[in-house]
């Protein structure tokens, strides 16, 4: 049992360094950065890791060239130090929500006969810590983690609460080993395995704006499960043109690569989910049915034209790392400004407060979607045009 347990973790970090290997040039401004938090971190020191300055990788990068394994292994431990560290100076590890973690790290006849002695362990937050940072950036990768912290301003702890919750209310682990032994290309799993993470980064980053820092786990699993389980039985109905182009977009890469079509489904669905925890937590804190609320939030998305902003933000793919913390903040602004919008006005009837103040403000209205409009006409979508439109949309919904 012990060795099959560290045995397991060795398979799983191979397995984070080949998705990790697979972002290639375009993820070097992004490890750069993530390289500049350690040493100002006191975490990394480059020439005892034998890592080369900002300039020679930037330069590899622009020549086509990503981190080498060797490179990505000293940030993935790193990576893994910083979040554990994190993790044992929060709070985390007393939820009860961290009880299968603490009990995964000891041989199954342990568990059975010393429960409650494994629950008191002395050293608890420390073996939570390690097993939760550990599975964190073997399923996250190197990058997610701490691009969140910059994108929300938010605590490691925070985020790690936020990834227990996210794992939970969208059942991951099962996900995650049906992609571990279906038959399938190593490239399919590699990218089913990365679109997992790109829709538990959003899902985090949303639990992270309606959790205040420092909230435990099982605290919001318990406020938010029946509003995502709902939505989730609910979604096929609820789901509208843009949200279903990007979801066909997603299939269609996967299935390009070899991808199970049962798998790309379970996958896609993730990204179909987008949302529903900013939803579920509206619905629960005005006590409103859930899709209630999303036909408003839907439709008022639709009438505006932020359905297509959200969906454009979600493409776009920028190698700077301010871009990407920009691009991925105006992709969660989107949603957050139209529950905001409802939290101020939605009362007992969000679809009647949307109609009304669409009609209230038709000429405003109609002023924003000629920009919108220009915006679907360009070339290209980019973090510029999309700030912007954000920017207006903020205005026109706090009248």
């Amino acid at each position: 049992d012990v060795a099959h347990l560290v045995l397991e973790d060795n398979r799983l970090q191979t397995l984070a360094l080949s998705i990790a290997e697979a972002d290639g040039a375009v993820a070097v401004p992004s490890y750069v950065r993530v390289i500049e938090i350690f040493e100002g971190g006191g975490r990394l020191d480059r020439a005892v890791e034998g890592l080369a300055s900002n300039d020679i990788l930037l330069r590899r990068g622009q020549d086509g060239l990503g981190l080498t394994r060797p490179e990505l292994a000293v940030l993935l431990a790193t990576a893994k130090l910083g979040l554990q560290d994190a993790i044992e100076h929060s709070d985390i590890a007393k939820d009860d929500a961290l009880k299968p973690d603490l009990h995964a790290a000891f041989p199954a006849a342990m568990r059975a006969r010393f429960e409650t002695a494994i629950d008191e362990h002395r050293l608890r937050p420390e073996i939570v810590a390690t097993k939760l940072a550990n599975r964190i950036v073997n399923r996250l990768g190197i990058l997610y983690p701490f691009e969140l912290a910059e994108e929300e301003g938010a605590a490691m702890g925070d985020i790690a609460a936020m990834f227990v919750v996210a794992e939970r209310l969208f059942d991951l682990p099962a996900l995650w080993a049906e992609i571990e032994t279906a038959v399938m290309p190593e490239a399919a799993r590699i990218a089913l395995f990365d679109e997992v993470a790109v829709a538990t980064r959003s899902q985090i980053a949303d639990l992270l704006r309606v959790s205040a820092p420092g909230t435990a786990p099982g605290e919001v699993l318990a406020r938010l499960a029946k509003g995502i389980t709902q939505l989730d039985s609910q979604t096929a109905a609820l789901l509208l043109e843009e949200a279903s182009a990007q979801s066909s977009r997603i299939a269609g890469q996967l299935e390009a690569v070899g991808a199970p079509g049962d798998l790309v489904r379970k996958v896609v669905r993730l990204f179909e989910m987008d949302g529903a925890v900013g939803l579920a937590d509206l619905g629960e804190r005005m006590s409103l049915d859930e899709a209630v609320v999303t036909r408003a939030f839907t439709h008022l998305g639709q009438a505006l034209g932020l359905d297509w902003a959200q969906a454009n933000a979600a493409r776009i793919s920028p190698t700077d790392p301010w871009e990407r913390l920009l691009v991925a903040g105006l992709a969660r602004d989107f949603q957050q400004l139209r529950l905001e919008f409802l939290a101020r006005c939605g009362a007992q009837d969000p679809q009647g407060a949307v109609e009304k103040w669409l009609l209230t403000n038709a000429a405003r209205v109609a002023q924003f979607k000629a920009v919108i409009d220009r915006a679907r006409h360009a070339a290209v979508p980019n973090a510029a045009m999309l700030a912007q439109i954000a920017g207006q949309a903020r205005v026109l919904l706090g009248r």
